[in-house]
């Protein structure tokens, strides 16, 4: 999951390492924009139909596709995956995308070390069906599939290099475009209204949208209780929640005691772990999750970024008094069932004093509302 800059002279790790549980993970490159077309035995574009199934033709609009590191989603994201039986091409809504792709700096995607993939005729004009696996059909052949743009940044060219066939598009900072913009809504990062010199992180190594403001909860301060968890180690929730809203960048929302998490084009969430000097010789791990059958709203794309503030927040904490974003880490997708890990990295002591804003991704207009508690939102692993 994450995108990760060295910061010199820190002394503790934060959020370097991501590992992907449930079907997601951040790395590199995550949020770039990019098309895919195809080429050997069939040459064309490739878009979706209303179905979600990836096809190839001549003349198919070519869909835009987000890279989330070694997987993508479409542009209302959906996880794009290889369907069984057949493992045909496809990103379906709710879907946890297949991860063990890449692209090469040539352009090239492959997925599990495979870069030869199959096309078959649908038998609808010249239209083609993408399949992981040869099926047992003489009439489908093997075709290579080329990315225009999110190749790794060790690339020669900063790694945008188009294949084959590719549409030679811009690398995109989002997956969609916001269908609304409010007008007290910009493009600036919510954290980059505080003012003053950033200094070096204790925490660190080195669709459907809405974009008026959806702060409704007046009070956050959640303490969830530790839990042992199956290895030992005990899992902990923030010591509180701060909300912040840039549709009223000087209104303070207060202690948040019903631990409501909310995220929109305005609204950001703030959560606050504190340690102890006890947690020195430990090994920490933070968690985001939304478990399944849990009550939640989420519309929009589903992206969403990740930065590490300066200092704690509070009941008087605005937008335009909030800490200072020490490192923006990258973006991450949203989907129900999902499970992000950040860490491992030594455990802080007690003259730690960060904390972790939450917010949507670059025009992304994803809309999230749910409470704290019960498996779902931040938790801190202490082993």
């Amino acid at each position: 999951m994450i995108l990760v800059m060295l910061i010199p002279l820190v002394s503790i790790f934060w959020l370097q390492l991501v590992s992907p549980a449930d079907g997601h993970a951040m790395r590199a490159n995550v949020g770039c924009g990019f098309h895919l077309s195809c080429s050997g035995a069939f040459n064309g574009s490739i878009g979706e139909k209303s179905s979600g199934q990836a096809r190839a033709s001549s003349g198919v609009s070519p869909s835009l596709f987000t890279w989330f590191g070694d997987t993508f989603a479409d542009g209302q994201g959906n996880g794009c995956w290889w369907t069984p039986p057949t493992y045909t091409l496809q990103c379906d809504k709710n879907q946890p995308p297949d991860h063990g792709f890449q692209i090469g700096c040539d352009g090239t995607l492959s997925f599990g070390g495979q870069s030869v993939f199959y096309e078959c005729p649908t038998g609808v004009g010249d239209e083609v069906n993408i399949y992981l696996k040869p099926p047992n059909n003489d009439q489908c052949h093997e075709i290579t599939i080329y990315a225009d743009s999110c190749a790794p940044s060790t690339c020669p060219g900063g790694g945008v290099s188009p294949g084959p066939g590719a549409t030679n598009s811009p690398p995109a900072s989002g997956a969609t475009t916001p269908s609304t913009v409010a007008s007290s809504s910009t493009t600036t990062s919510p954290s980059s209204a505080s003012q003053g010199p950033p200094t070096p992180s204790p925490f660190t190594t080195g669709g459907e949208g809405t974009s008026t403001t959806s702060i409704t909860s007046t009070s956050t301060v959640t303490t969830t209780q530790p839990v042992l968890t199956t290895t030992g180690c005990v899992e902990v929730g923030p010591d509180s929640i701060i909300l912040v809203d840039q549709g009223n960048p000087d209104t303070a929302y207060g202690p948040n005691n019903a631990g409501r998490i909310q995220i929109s084009p305005n609204a950001s969430t703030i959560f606050i772990f504190a340690f102890s000097d006890a947690d020195l010789s430990k090994t920490c791990e933070l968690t985001f999750r939304i478990p399944r059958g849990r009550l939640f709203n989420l519309t929009g794309t589903g992206i969403i970024t990740l930065e590490a503030l300066d200092n704690w927040a509070n009941a008087n904490t605005t937008y335009n008094n909030m800490p200072h974003t020490i490192e923006p880490y990258g973006n991450g997708l949203l989907y129900e069932g999902v499970e992000i890990h950040y860490g491992p990295f030594p455990c802080p002591g007690a003259t730690t004093r960060s904390a972790v804003l939450l917010t949507e991704g670059p025009m992304a207009d994803t809309c999230l509302d749910c409470n704290q508690g019960d498996g779902m939102g931040m938790f801190l692993t202490k082993c």
